[in-house]
């Protein structure tokens, strides 16, 4: 299982990716996952912060009400709803 590393990623992108471009955000994600490997923290090389914490009907309801249906959007929505403190977001 993946649950470690992946759980990880989930948290660092929740508390500190919220101000950041997607592409960044991209290539945070791709330095952290191999940053698990090189310290044998099993990740999923393929994360998604969607796929990992995201639930897939409260998506469609954001959907169904107008939030975009990209991956920064979807994230942005997520890190708003699981994050505990107040987000700084950037709007696309």
């Amino acid at each position: 299982l993946d649950l470690t590393g992946n759980i990880l990623l989930s948290a660092g992108i929740i508390a500190y990716t919220g101000p950041f471009t997607s592409s960044f955000r991209k290539d945070l994600i791709t330095e952290w996952t191999s940053g698990c490997v090189e310290q044998s923290i099993p990740v999923d090389e393929h994360f998604s912060l969607e796929r990992i914490i995201g639930d897939a009907p409260t998506i469609r309801a954001w959907n169904i009400q107008g939030l975009p249906a990209d991956p920064l959007s979807t994230e942005n929505g997520i890190i708003v709803t699981k994050g505990r403190r107040w987000p700084l977001m950037i709007d696309p």
